[in-house]
């Protein structure tokens, strides 16, 4: 029987980090004695779709996390010192220690705040609109440049007069047939420049303001009782304050100044903006002191007429348009039945 030769321990888990040729050399537990036996990682399964759905929670049920910047503290004011003359106040009173307005300040706000009553609706009709916001104007201005271009001829101002010629030796019924054109038809003392940039400003204000039938009505009501009280003022007699010469009888009583003054004062009065109803009022009255034409003794009636039109038909703008801004949520959660 031969002899077999002496076999080595059998190889465990621990020595097959060693290579095949070392694995059964004599001492190979002793040089692997300082190592640690590797670990077996069990093989990964890949799993399937409704497995990952199972076990991964989906976007809705995820936490959201919200990174939250870093608040500041809040804003301290520091005190001030108190200023001598005005009263002690808390320290975190900001209207202490802000100085009063003087006089002239406050005069500049309320001019200001005047200015915007006035121009905030005609800005916004005419950027709304266009000239679709001004059609009298702009039928005014087109008879204004029209009557003073027929009048450089004699048939033309012969046709003009005919049309829109009114003076004191007119008969009484045949004013207010001449009446709607006399606005437009040459003034004895006004160019024709002057009379276009007062239908165009004024006339267009009080368009966007007070609307195209109001203005066209308070234009002829106010033409009308300056020509009324223009022909009164002329059977006064001489010694009267506001008697006239004699020469001012046979100038024409035309011109769309009557209109612009009763206009004035009606957007003044309907803006809210008390200066230009003052303003219009002292002007044309110190026209009348220092002036005794027939044009500026007619304004006075003009101007009586137009503070009676103010107050029956002029109405405030800027509460009527608050008014719907207030209401609109209500409107909108209970419709109306034209709207249903």
């Amino acid at each position: 029987m031969r002899n077999s030769p002496v076999q080595d321990p059998p190889v465990t888990g621990a020595w097959w980090p060693l290579p095949r040729r070392e694995r059964t050399l004599p001492g190979a537990e002793r040089r692997l004695s300082h190592r640690q036996p590797a670990r077996q990682q069990p093989a990964r399964r890949r799993l399937s779709r409704t497995e990952l759905s199972r076990t991964e929670p989906s976007r809705t049920q995820r936490p959201r996390t919200h990174s939250h910047p870093q608040r500041r503290p809040p804003h301290r004011p520091v005190p001030r010192p108190p200023v001598p003359g005005h009263p002690a106040a808390a320290p975190g009173d900001r209207a202490a220690h802000t100085p009063a307005p003087g006089p002239a300040a406050r005069i500049g706000r309320a001019l200001l705040g005047q200015w915007h009553r006035v121009a905030g609706p005609t800005w916004a009709a005419l950027c709304r609109r266009r000239l679709a916001a001004v059609p009298l104007t702009t039928a005014s201005v087109l008879l204004v440049i029209t009557c003073h271009a027929l009048a450089l001829t004699d048939t033309g101002s012969r046709l003009v007069w005919a049309l829109g010629g009114v003076r004191a030796d007119v008969p009484l019924w045949l004013v207010p047939l001449r009446l709607p054109l006399s606005l437009f038809a040459p003034a004895p003392g006004l160019p024709w420049w002057g009379a276009l940039a007062q239908v165009i400003v004024i006339f267009g204000v009080a368009e966007c303001v007070l609307g195209t039938v109001r203005t066209a009505t308070i234009s002829l009501v106010v033409t009308a009782a300056a020509t009324l009280f223009a022909r009164f003022v002329l059977t006064l007699g001489p010694g009267h304050p506001l008697a006239v010469p004699a020469s001012e009888a046979v100038l024409a009583d035309t011109g769309p100044s009557a209109a612009v003054v009763g206009l004035l004062i009606c957007v003044g009065w309907a803006c809210r903006a008390p200066l230009l109803i003052y303003g219009t009022a002292l002007t044309f009255s110190l026209e009348c002191v220092l002036t005794s034409t027939l044009s500026s003794r007619a304004h006075l009636g003009g101007i009586v007429a137009a503070l009676l039109c103010a107050a029956v038909t002029c109405r405030t703008p800027v509460r009527a348009a608050s008014a719907p801004s207030a209401a609109a949520p209500s409107s909108a959660a209970a419709p109306s039945g034209r709207d249903a």
